[in-house]
């Protein structure tokens, strides 16, 4: 136990500086996961020897949390309702991906471990058994890659819906196909084995075993849910949890050996992603389900990926690498083949079938895991096919990311203007006023924004510029539709009235007019009672004094709230977005798929506003007002965008 202890405490030394060496991958815009497999790597028995085999093997109890962990977030990932509108393209693509790529990659596989000199004494049993295993693990994807791709770029489109949806169902087929390949590849490996209708009804009472199993693991998540604990107690919840699912898998294969004479092996990483789905999807626990494994994926992915970087047999590698290359390069073909008949299929555009293969290369957490199980389950030769497997998923893990974001750019997905701060795209003020005081703070706040500011004066003394704040600065002779018309105002998003009271008059009386701007703020000093009958036209009217008073009543009423409204809050931020994506339609507030720390406050649809609760439907056209922190509000504002 001691033993034991110490070597945790070696290990997590290790891990630290796996950590240090991803970040500074990461510097050189290599994935994370490569310098933490590099880190694990250096300290592995080939290199500096910190770790040796026997310290690796007695390590495994973190690989079997870290892997439950892993199958939970697949299933997680993978919220029903978010790809309804795409069924039908996403289930023919994943259709095409999965057959091209799992008959053409265990046939090379097969092929070519008659070549290797750690794999051609194996029997024909054997290699059929090492061809259908990493024809499993060729099919894997990466969702977080390309999760993390996505909100990098602001992409949105059917090209990247595609894309997106068809890796996150992926996981789960994978892990599927993985306990039923596994259980095939174990009893073909054995001497007495037999197919007949025995076999086949074994495979099948393993498999829905496993279904049942995570269906009673998914009222337990639930139960863990609904306790009153602290966020670090259900942490420690859910590590034991996942432990306990291979625990007692493990067990009940050897009760069920010795004392039914018969060998049935629950998969564990099946029992979890079934859990992990059903709670995303059939509970009301899906965001403190989703919070719990974001939070802690980052620790359980660096101390996992630095354990298999340990357990990388450089020997292998050198024997194999020009295997894994050959791998990678069937797999492009396999996945280009079996991307553009499903996309075909489905009747998607053409331009759409010739770029969406680019989209599915990386490859990352469950590909790794399913290797690692592999080496653990099918000793002597998983541990040599699995480091060949490992570096083909390094592999395209780096040559994955930039073919994805090419995909994405092709098909004119990339929403560069929507990188502003808030979120929003790009949309443009005209602010009428000085070219001073409050007029130009107004503009410089816009502009730090992501707005196109254009600030318009009436004073002519002003020179033409671009004010150190980014506001374009311009001078009109006076409020008429000949000048407006002249500065564009059609193009604007809103306007602002910051002028004198008779020509705030009258830019509202012409706006009403003419040229139909749908949001107008307007501010009155003197004729305030004129001001506010344009308040029944849509016209926002402020009146200094009044709102002043009720801003100081909202500051000792609600001084939190009041905060964050004004942005003095630089840990909150509220934004309004339009819903426009069709596909969101009829979703309920409940079942969106927006980051965690964003809250939906209120829906103003129809002239008026709704206070939202779960079960609140959405409709083409709501303003949503949405409060978070300032770094996830611009994912959310994408989200809802067309």
């Amino acid at each position: 136990m001691i033993d034991l202890v110490a070597l945790v405490l070696v290990f997590s030394i290790v891990v630290l500086a796996a950590g240090r060496i991803g970040l500074f991958c990461s510097k050189w815009r290599l994935p994370l996961i490569t310098g933490f497999l590099a880190g694990g790597f250096l300290a592995g028995p080939d290199v500096l020897k910190i770790l040796d085999r026997p310290a690796v093997e007695e390590l495994g109890f973190i690989n079997q949390i870290a892997l439950a962990i892993i199958a939970l977030a697949a299933g997680n990932e993978l919220v029903l309702k978010e790809y309804r509108s795409q069924f039908r393209s996403i289930g023919w693509v994943t259709t095409g991906l999965v057959v091209t790529t799992f008959l053409l990659g265990a046939l090379t596989m097969y092929i070519l471990s008659g070549w290797l000199p750690v794999m051609k004494d194996l029997t024909p049993a054997v290699r059929v058994a090492i061809a259908l295993l990493a024809g499993v693990i060729l099919v894997a994807r990466s969702p977080s890659s390309a999760i993390a791709i996505v909100n990098e770029l602001r992409a949105k489109g059917p090209v990247t819906g595609t894309i997106l949806g068809v890796t996150v169902v992926m996981d789960a087929v994978v892990i599927a196909m993985f306990a039923v390949g596994s259980e095939i590849a174990h009893s073909i490996t054995t001497a007495d084995f037999h197919f007949g209708i025995g076999f086949v009804g074994l495979l099948l009472l393993k498999f829905f075993l496993s279904i049942a199993c995570g269906c009673a693991l998914w009222k337990l998540l639930c139960a863990y849910m609904r306790w009153p604990l602290h966020h670090y107690q259900k942490f420690i919840l859910l590590l034991a949890t996942g432990f306990g699912v291979f625990r007692l898998a493990d067990w009940f294969h050897h009760f069920s050996s010795d004392n039914w004479g018969l060998a049935v092996h629950t998969e564990p990483l099946l029992i979890c992603m079934i859990a992990g789905l059903l709670v995303t999807n059939y509970s009301p626990h899906r965001a403190e389900f989703s919070r719990l494994l974001e939070e802690i994926g980052p620790p359980v992915y660096l101390t996992f990926f630095t354990l298999t970087g340990a357990s990388i047999d450089l020997g292998i590698l050198q024997q194999t690498y020009h295997i894994a290359a050959g791998l990678c390069l069937v797999r492009l073909c396999t996945v280009f083949a079996g991307s553009y008949l499903g996309s075909t299929i489905a009747g998607d555009p053409p331009q759409h079938r010739r770029i969406l293969w680019l989209g599915f290369v990386t490859q990352a957490g469950i590909g790794i895991g399913l290797a690692r199980e592999i080496a653990v389950h099918f000793d002597p030769w998983g541990s040599d096919l699995a480091t060949i497997l490992i570096a083909v998923i390094v592999i395209n893990q780096i040559i994955g990311p930039p073919m994805f974001k090419w995909a994405v750019g092709l098909a004119n997905e990339v929403r560069h203007r929507a990188a502003s701060l808030d979120g929003t795209s790009q949309q443009s003020a005209f602010i009428f006023g000085s070219a001073t005081g409050a007029a130009m703070m107004l503009a410089g706040q816009l502009v730090s924004r992501g707005w196109d500011v254009t600030l318009a004066t009436l004073d002519e003394s002003i020179e033409e510029s671009v004010a150190h704040s980014g506001a374009k600065v311009i001078t009109f002779p006076e409020v008429s539709r000949q000048s407006l018309e002249a500065l564009q105002l059609e193009t604007a998003g809103v306007v602002i009235g910051l002028m004198g009271d008779d020509d705030n008059l009258a830019l509202c009386e012409l706006n009403d007019r003419h040229f139909g701007i749908g949001r107008i703020i307007a501010r009155f000093t003197q004729r305030i009672d004129e001001g506010r009958k344009w308040h029944d036209r849509g016209v926002i009217v402020i009146d200094p004094t009044t709102s002043l008073v009720s801003l100081l009543e909202h500051y000792v009423t609600s001084p939190v709230a009041t905060s964050i409204l004004l942005g003095r809050d630089p840990e909150q931020d509220v934004v309004e977005v339009e819903v426009t994506d069709p596909s969101l339609a009829g979703v309920p507030v409940r079942d969106l798929k927006i980051p965690l720390d964003a809250l939906i406050l209120s829906i103003s649809r129809d002239g008026h506003t709704l206070v939202s609760h779960g079960y609140t439907e959405l409709k083409l056209g709501d303003l949503l007002t949405v409060v978070g922190p300032p770094a996830v509000l611009p994912k959310t504002v994408v989200y809802f965008d067309r």
